[in-house]
């Protein structure tokens, strides 16, 4: 059985479940025991053990009222009420059996109710109560070796041997029972992160999948474009040549020459997508961030503000140049959309992990993601930009370049609260390091 959420029950739980039942019980057939009791005890004068009767059942009730209560409280005042009732009404009674029953209950009700050590506390708190009750049956009612002590002397040795193995039995279930339910639950937590793990390898999957899928497609379509876009290259340059400068003709020529420029950096995008390119020298990384942030400073509306935080030494990485401007350019540009309505302020801040590790982080106060957008944001082709703004590349091909470059880019957000992209790249070994 599990509890509410899903959790399973847990021995402490149990524990409790069987004390509200008990006490329960105990409330709703308490009269059973308590009219006879103090019928016998007004027949006999014995109007304090009338009133203890009274206190007793009345504790248990409320006891049966109160599960808020704590725990410990609740079971230790069940255990002390058994032996109270074994150690008093019995003996005063003259029901020296119904005692022996109520001081074996104890045992049992303790190894239920109570730890292992407890249970065995109130066993040995039994046997001594028992001794007790023996020693006063000898010297004021039966002579030592008469039949009456005897049969007492063998009544009460049965019902220890029957408490004590009951109670030992249930204090060695009870303690199987929890290693068995905590090595289920372990076993269930393995099988549960085991599950998880192997998602994400198929989530992993997927995407390389797909990945491979784009880089396939990227290539081929790099190849057709760049044999339509030569020509028109070329061509234009020439008829553009051949006009006057400052003519109409030479400026429209112009801005057809431009826009297949854009189409051929394009086409050169697509393929750093498809085979991030691998020759590499020391690249400072201060310098690429405040490249971009000159090459995006005059592009931002005037209610978004740049501002750079650089922890000294000066870092480098092994990388192309061109790779990690393009990373930091998508990765602000993005930043920047998420601002266009709500101003605030664009963040690169450099510091330092460790003395081998750097982190870039590229942090904005927009609109913010979901948790859906925010899960879908490194697929290839999706975007929640317009066809005009946006092609669903820019962050899938910044993680592939990042990845490539032996670090890692992580992307959190929530709505509202902006957003934060994080790229973990390792550092050019330097003389002027920070220590780890």
């Amino acid at each position: 059985m599990a509890a509410e959420g899903g959790a399973p029950l847990g021995l402490p739980d149990w524990r409790r479940r069987i004390l509200d039942r008990a006490l329960l019980a105990g409330a709703l057939l308490g009269p059973l025991a308590y009219v006879p009791s103090v019928w016998l005890s007004v027949r006999e004068h014995l109007w304090s053990l009338v009133a203890l009767d009274t206190l007793l059942y009345g504790w248990v009730f409320l006891l049966a009222l109160r599960p808020g209560w704590p725990y410990h409280l609740r079971a230790s005042s069940v255990v002390a009420l058994v032996l109270l009732m074994a150690l008093v009404l019995g003996p005063a009674t003259g029901l020296r059996e119904t005692a022996l029953v109520w001081l074996e209950f104890a045992s049992i009700v303790a190894a239920l109710l109570l730890s292992r050590r407890s249970a065995y506390a109130v066993f040995g708190a039994s046997l001594l109560a028992l001794v007790a009750l023996t020693v006063f049956m000898k010297s004021a009612i039966a002579p030592l070796g008469s039949s009456a002590w005897m049969g007492w002397a063998a009544t009460a040795c049965s019902a220890v041997v029957i408490g004590g193995t009951v109670s030992l039995a249930l204090t060695v279930l009870l303690q199987g029972l929890e290693e068995t339910n905590l090595s289920l639950m372990q076993k269930a937590e393995e099988h549960r992160q085991a599950e998880a793990a192997r998602q994400r390898l198929e989530a992993e999957l997927r995407r390389s999948q797909s990945m491979e899928l784009m880089g396939t497609l990227a290539s081929g379509i790099t190849h057709d474009l760049k044999n339509i876009l030569h020509p028109i290259l070329a061509l234009t340059e020439m008829a553009r040549d051949e006009q006057e400068p400052g003519s109409n003709a030479h400026q429209l020529l112009g801005e057809v020459l431009a826009a297949a420029e854009r189409g051929n950096d394009l086409t050169q995008r697509i393929l750093a997508f498809s085979r991030p390119r691998t020759a590499r020298q020391l690249v400072p990384v201060e310098a690429v961030i405040d490249e971009v942030r000159r090459l995006l400073r005059p592009a931002l509306p005037s209610k978004v503000r740049i501002r750079v935080v650089v922890d000294p030494p000066l870092a480098q990485v092994e990388a192309q140049s061109i790779e990690l401007h393009q990373v930091l350019l998508n990765l602000a540009t993005n930043a920047a959309h998420a601002m266009r309505t709500t101003g605030g302020e664009l963040l690169f801040r450099l510091r330092w992990a460790s003395a081998g590790e750097i982190v870039i982080e590229v942090r904005d106060e927009g609109i913010g993601m979901d948790a859906e957008t925010l899960a879908r944001a490194f697929e290839p082709l999706f975007t929640t930009k317009s066809e005009l703004e946006g092609t669903g590349l820019g962050l899938p091909m910044s993680r592939r370049i990042v990845e490539g470059l032996g670090g890692t880019l992580v992307l959190s957000s929530a709505p509202g609260k902006g957003s934060v992209a994080e790229i973990r790249l390792p550092a050019a070994p330097r003389e002027d390091l920070p220590p780890a």
